[in-house]
């Protein structure tokens, strides 16, 4: 397949009897970008390889040391790039080597964790979650007899209530609202092109209603209400004249941090959105497996980070265990 094989027009050849190699060749780790479904994810991938080997001058994948990576490595750390975006560059790198292995066009991975151990991370979350009166504060700016209004505060409702992230919001589409099991549901793809069923509650699905009424002429006159249009859209759009296309995400960023700011709340980002639901469901008491199935992630450790309660001595079991008949 297109993703799994390099093409031997690709490979590097070497001068008889010679240790030196030609140039990288960009070419050559290109499929290796394109094996994500997502489109972020494949232009993040391109930003790290490039960087990466424009590091090095373009040095080709088979000279490139231990040492080198650990080079690199330290020269972001001295730059102050965040422990977390030092990892990310790191794993990134260490699994395009890993493609290049499989390959054949290396004997061995010298950026495998062992030999070029990321940063430690910071327990603690960068950010803030909102307090139950600033997400009131927050819910109260977009006026919502108007369209626009009704769309953000749909948006923002729905950032709230399920944790959904920026990527999963602007993919959204008519279709991805079904009636399953007695009850609303949304459907929609995750990190990797994985499919995630989640309640979706009634006060969400109201809103969402009542923003697609107020939008619905327009939708009509320029056919996008169709079950494949996207629910969150722009209403106006001078640049292309495109309506018929999902609300981007830097425009999802930019609604947040707009009513945000509106609201005295402060600056916000979505994710700051994403960070209230989780931390909100724990203060409730829920398990971390219920509020992994509501946020997808794989590892319930990451859950873990977000309950900023679990220091707290009086809540601590200790309190409550007995044997006492």
């Amino acid at each position: 397949m297109r993703n799994q094989v390099i093409e031997t027009e690709l490979m590097p050849a070497s001068p008889a009897g010679a240790m030196a190699f030609e140039k990288f060749d960009a070419r050559l780790v290109a499929p290796f970008y394109e094996r994500s479904v997502s489109d972020e994810t494949r232009r993040a991938y391109r930003r790290v390889g490039t960087e990466f080997f424009k590091f090095f001058d373009g040095k080709h994948p088979i000279e490139i040391t231990v040492s080198d990576v650990q080079r690199w490595r330290d020269h972001l750390t001295a730059n102050k790039k965040s422990p977390a975006t030092v990892s990310f560059k790191l794993s990134v790198v260490r699994s395009m080597f890993d493609y290049l292995k499989i390959a054949g066009v290396i004997g061995s991975n010298p950026a495998l964790t062992k030999l070029v151990p990321p940063p430690a991370l910071n327990e603690s979350l960068s950010g803030r979650a909102l307090t139950i009166k600033e997400v009131g504060y927050l819910l109260s700016g977009p006026d919502r007899r108007q369209t626009v209004g009704a769309r953000d505060y749909a948006l923002l409702l729905l950032m709230l209530h399920t944790s959904l992230r920026v990527s999963e919001i602007s993919a959204l589409k008519h279709s991805s609202i079904k009636w399953s099991h007695g009850r609303w549901t949304l459907k929609f793809k995750v990190k990797g092109g994985r499919e995630r069923t989640i309640p979706l509650p009634q006060d969400v699905k109201t809103a969402v209603d009542e923003y697609l009424q107020l939008d619905k002429s327009r939708r009509q006159t320029l056919k996008s209400n169709n079950l494949e249009s996207h629910i969150f859209q722009p209403i106006t759009n001078y640049r292309t004249l495109v309506f018929d296309k999902p609300i981007s995400r830097m425009m999802i960023f930019n609604i947040v941090r707009r009513w945000g700011e509106y609201s005295a709340v402060g600056k916000l980002s979505p994710h700051d959105l994403r960070r209230t639901a989780i931390t909100r469901a724990l203060d409730q008491g829920l398990s971390y497996r219920q509020v992994q199935m509501m946020t997808g992630h794989k590892d319930p450790k990451t859950v873990m980070k977000y309950d900023h309660g679990r220091e707290n001595l009086e809540q601590n079991a200790v309190n409550f265990l007995s044997y006492s008949e």
